[in-house]
């Protein structure tokens, strides 16, 4: 029976998402007990990575690695030449010789995953949709007493959804502040890492259907503790204060003030920097700011298919498009909640539908089958609701 994970909440049961925000989320690691023993059979299982390794085209060096005992196989130990899916020469994944590394306890690491069935797409798009990040997922599949990678830290907070074997962690006390994808924290040697881990805080041992959630910056390793075990892990990428000043930076451009040559002495310098600092705290605060802003997390996301074929591609039934009736819709932020407001007055969205219902209330006309390409990761039925609903309210007349 498939338990397909269709929202951020179906995947932290039995923990409550008021909970997990509120103490754990950005602060301190959390290990979540299987609600169901086959909980995440839908995302992952012995047969599917069987089944995905089999589709030899799709495997590269770069997408399909091994380890052993922390330490890198060699490409050419693992792969053999063959011709890639553009014609091109390339080194793929020879079966033979990867069970011969398996058969010693190599690990394998499967990258960028999050793409390739049905469940790894939905278990993406239900941390994507909720957390606002961008969600990239890899595989990890080792061997009793094999070690993939030595203790470390990553630059982005991580969902481990275990769904086969045990596999023990260690989480250290260490933990740096908001580290970045950048030579700065990726180039940091053995020395730096021994002196800043810390202690062991916790040792967890995950079972099928467990969670182990790890934000970003904390120390930890992983042993796996019996004769064959799988992990995904996703990682969760949010925007930055970086990626903010970086729409600063593309705003201020425009401005001759920002193309200015310094001036020549340090009077008049100090006071062209006063000024340009007072305006692009003018920028900070505008409208058109937040708009950008909002726009970049908008975008904020992976693109994972959205094809629902043979019905993608037959025209509208009568009843399939949907017109806004409802005079004046937008979608306004009020007090730190989303409204729906209408010339008749307003009411709050939840939060998992303001982004379906903004679009909604921008396109004014559409059919089922546009919202469905729009929102591809959102769940069918709760497409269906939202549509419902808003018949329901008056909002939406179907033609």
């Amino acid at each position: 029976m498939s338990n397909r994970i269709e929202s951020f909440a179906d995947l932290i049961a039995p923990i409550g998402e008021d909970t997990f925000f509120a103490d754990y989320h950005d602060k301190k690691h959390l290990h979540i007990r299987a609600n169901a023993a086959n909980k995440l059979d839908d995302v992952m299982t012995w047969e599917t990575l069987s089944a995905l390794l089999n589709m030899t085209a799709i495997w590269s060096p770069h997408s399909l690695k091994l380890f052993l005992d922390t330490k890198p196989v060699a490409v050419d130990k693992y792969c053999r030449p063959a011709i890639d899916r553009n014609g091109t020469q390339s080194m793929q994944p020879d079966a033979d010789k990867v069970k011969s590394w398996l058969r010693r306890g190599a690990s394998i690491v499967a990258n960028d995953i999050d793409t390739l069935t049905p469940g790894l797409i939905s278990a993406a798009g239900a941390l994507e949709n909720r957390l606002g990040g961008k969600v990239q997922s890899n595989l990890y599949c080792s061997w009793d007493q094999h070690q993939a990678f030595p203790t470390h830290f990553d630059t982005h907070e991580v969902f481990a959804l275990h769904v086969a074997g045990e596999k023990t962690w260690r989480l250290f006390e260490g933990r740096l502040e908001n580290p970045i994808a950048s030579d700065t924290f990726q180039n940091l040697d053995d020395d730096f890492h021994a002196a800043n881990r810390g202690e062991v805080a916790e040792e967890v041992t995950l079972k099928p259907g467990d969670i182990l959630y790890i934000p970003r910056g904390q120390y930890h390793d992983a042993l796996a503790s019996s004769e064959g075990c799988i992990h995904l892990s996703f990682g969760v990428t949010h925007i930055i204060g970086f990626d903010v000043m970086t729409l600063l930076f593309e705003r201020a451009m425009t401005e001759p003030l920002f193309r200015q040559n310094i001036p020549p002495n340090e009077k008049d310098a100090r006071a062209w920097i006063a000024e340009m600092t007072s305006r692009l705290s003018e920028f900070g605060t505008s409208d058109e700011i937040w708009s950008a802003v909002q726009g970049f997390r908008e975008d904020f996301e992976y693109q994972r298919g959205g094809f629902d074929l043979p019905g993608d591609a037959l025209k509208d039934e009568p009843g399939d498009r949907f017109t806004v009736t409802a005079s004046s819709l937008q979608v306004v932020s009020e007090g730190g909640r989303s409204l729906m407001k209408t010339a008749k007055g307003s009411v709050p969205i939840p939060e998992d539908v303001v982004d379906p219902v903004r679009w909604i209330s921008e396109k004014q006309n559409f059919s089922a089958a546009e919202l469905d390409a729009a929102f591809p990761k959102m769940a069918t039925q709760a497409r269906q609701k939202l549509v419902q609903d808003l018949v329901g309210m008056r909002v939406l007349t179907p033609q």
